[in-house]
């Protein structure tokens, strides 16, 4: 059926006029504070994401006992107005928070709040914080080793029952819709088994913080491996604690629990790879960021060693419309995969991003089906070295927020808020104090049978939760075969892929009178295959990947050859509002026979007055298409001059060699742009025969 939205919609956003009404964007958040002896230095950023200048608005900060903001106790800390801010820029206010006026051993909590533009599109213009005070009146800085825990060894784990994700019988999950039975992690007979349990296995959680001493992670916790890069920075922080001061949900440490929570220790749920050994670096809460992300990820050797660690954890992204990447990034995975785990190459496991539905600057119909910011948008997602993963809920469908991209490699379960349809349930932080839930008391929160210190959320979700379901079945794949490389664990994930939402239509809308397909159903290629934007290659399937491992020989992908770029730098007209778009053609040729894709990079130069209007195809001498960027891209918008790499996996096993064909469509009208150049690069290995 075709979406033809023909203008009939045009009042809303059809055409010209949704380029007439481009909005600003307006995110508040609290930043990364410094805290002292006798006070905290907090930074509250104002960021306008859209692709307009925003105007001026009212910023309020307010601080309370509990999370309740409108009652008599509650104390304004700042009441002041945001001047306008341009697009892409921000603006900050401190805020200090005098300890010493505040009660000791006591609980408190902040709302950040801005006032809404006209004309915004999305409300993100609020945030929420908090932290405790000991009997010193000093903040708290440790996890406590004597909070209450129930739990016993070789109990059942009270919230097993209810992990969709790991066993989907057909149970709500606290949500009020059953869950579709069999749409999980495919690893029935691992957990009838008990085997593998990603024992020996290290993963790093490189993340926001994570309590060692949480009832369902302190058994897996590597002694003295975790680090905290604010010892500098946080009055009574400890080194080798990544323990995270703010009270309102830690999501490392839910991170951790989807990955490798214990199991049978009768507390809470399980993790994937309930025996793995897990550490946490607290790269996403460093007030001075300098040089983190590098030391997290593998390339440092001490404070922290990286370098040690098999598995890390990304489950983080970019705003979006950040299209440039450092060349130390990329060497820096680069060498993880080339250098770590004694030269088989640690894997990387990231979040695809959660803006399928986040249209900040425009907003069109059509973007209700094909999405507004794809995951290829992401500064570093264009890395083949990322094992980039994508959200599916208990219905076994793309998560509502799941950002789509050729760039995906696989699916793995998080779901969706857990009040309607199940999310994931995990550990949360210790206590009911803290935590996710202590803003949305329901789900496992009013458990008090299975829940009664509150340690646990039933409402952890995004791609956030997706990648830690992966990391933890890498995990059982490396300890049963410590020998796969990188590159094999990516071969094992792609083949064994349970294609999932196998019935999806293409998306088909009208321009310029022509039908153009915006989003392709599942395409398999000539490698065979199957590929979808939403999915990657499909779902993480654990026990048809452990059976692959036994009979895969590790190593066994040849030697990866990274080729030069093949280039066109025929500069042609990007024909206004066609759904024909322009075309043109590049013979790649002079590589090896037998060479089988393992990535494809696309670099493209586009001067448009909204890049934003622009799809891009590329199709492989095979004949299979790729969507590399769908029309209406909510990152671009406000773009003119696009200089930009983005990647597909959709050609993975394919042949390099023949003729490639690019194509451009500009789907709106009242525009004119150029192709300028574009240029492809591969990763080929050699892959044994099926």
């Amino acid at each position: 059926m075709i979406t033809s939205l023909l203008c009939l919609f045009i009042a809303v956003g059809c055409g010209p006029d949704a380029k007439l009404s481009v909005a600003p964007d307006l995110l508040v958040f609290a930043g990364d504070a410094p805290v002292h002896a006798d006070r905290i230095e907090l930074p509250v950023t104002i960021l306008n994401w859209g692709a307009v200048p925003s105007t001026a608005t009212d910023l309020r900060v307010y601080i309370n006992e509990r999370p309740n903001w409108t009652d008599s106790t509650t104390r304004t800390l700042l009441d002041t107005e945001v001047p306008p801010i341009d697009p892409k820029s921000s603006t900050q206010f401190n805020v200090e928070v005098t300890l010493d006026e505040l009660e000791p051993d006591d609980d408190y909590y902040v709302l950040i709040r801005a006032d809404a533009l006209e004309g915004e599109l999305r409300a993100r213009n609020w945030d929420t914080w908090g932290f405790s005070l000991d009997a010193d009146g000093q903040v708290v800085m440790r996890c406590d080793p004597e909070a209450p825990d129930d739990g016993q060894d070789g109990a059942d784990d009270p919230l097993f029952g209810e992990q969709w994700h790991l066993r989907n019988t057909g149970q709500r999950a606290y949500a009020t819709t059953p869950a579709t039975p069999g749409e999980d992690l495919g690893m029935a007979n691992v957990l009838s088994s008990g085997t593998p349990t990603g024992a020996g296995v290290r993963i790093a959680v490189v993340d926001t913080g994570m309590e060692l001493c949480h009832p369902d992670l302190t058994a897996n916790v590597e002694a003295n491996a975790s680090y905290n890069f604010n010892t500098d920075d946080w009055h009574g922080a400890e080194l080798a604690e990544p323990y995270l001061p703010w009270s309102l949900g830690d999501h490392g440490t839910s991170v951790a629990g989807v990955a490798a929570g214990a199991a049978s220790n009768g507390t809470g749920g399980r993790g994937v790879a309930p025996e793995a050994t897990i550490r946490g670096y607290n790269m996403l809460s460093a007030v001075d960021s300098a040089g983190t992300y590098y030391d997290a990820l593998g390339g440092s050797e001490t404070d922290p060693d990286s370098s040690l660690v098999d598995i890390f954890n990304m489950s983080f992204g970019t705003l979006g419309g950040e299209f440039g990447i450092d060349p130390d990034d990329v060497r820096l995975l680069r060498n993880g995969v080339t250098n770590l785990r004694a030269g088989r190459g640690a894997i990387y496991v990231k979040s695809a991003g959660n803006a399928f539905g986040a249209c900040g600057s425009m907003r069109r119909p059509a973007n209700a089906r094909i999405g507004c910011s794809s995951s290829n948008s992401a500064s570093s997602h264009y890395s083949p070295y990322l094992v980039i993963v994508g959200a599916f809920n208990a219905q076994g469908t793309r998560a509502s927020y799941s950002s789509a991209g050729s760039n995906l490699w696989i699916s793995a379960p998080a779901g969706e808020y857990g009040s309607r349809y199940g999310a994931t349930i995990t550990a949360d932080q210790v206590g009911t104090n803290r935590g996710y839930d202590v803003r949305g008391n329901r789900g496992v929160a009013l458990d008090a049978v299975n829940n009664p210190h509150g340690n646990y959320v039933s409402t952890f979700n995004g791609t956030s939760a997706a990648a830690p379901h992966t990391s933890g079945a890498v995990a059982l794949l490396l300890e049963a075969e410590p020998e796969l490389t990188w590159r094999d664990v990516k071969y094992v994930l792609a083949k064994t892929a349970r294609q999932i939402d196998a019935d999806i239509q293409p998306v088909q809308y009208l321009v310029g009178g022509r039908v153009y397909v915006a989003q392709l159903p599942w395409v398999t290629n000539a490698a065979g295959y199957p590929f979808h934007n939403w999915y990657g290659f499909g779902a993480v399937a654990v026990d048809a990947a452990l059976e692959l491992v036994d009979s895969h020989t590790p190593d066994s992908l040849g030697e990866l050859v990274e080729t030069d770029s093949f280039q066109s730098s025929d500069a042609v007209s990007i024909p206004d509002d066609d759904g024909a778009g322009v075309t043109q053609t590049l013979i790649v040729e002079g590589l090896a026979g037998d060479a089988d894709i393992e990535a494809v990079t696309l670099h493209i130069h586009i001067t448009h007055p909204q890049t934003n209007d622009l799809g891009i195809h590329l199709t492989s001498p095979a004949g299979t298409e790729s969507v590399l960027n769908p029309i209406f891209n909510d990152a671009l918008a406000g773009n003119a001059d696009l200089h930009w790499t983005l990647l597909s996996n959709a050609f993975y096993g394919e042949s390099p060699n023949g003729e490639w064909t690019i194509r451009v469509v500009d789907a709106a009208a009242a525009d004119e742009g150029t192709l300028t150049e574009w240029s492809l690069r591969f990763f080929l290995g050699t892959h044994p025969e099926s």
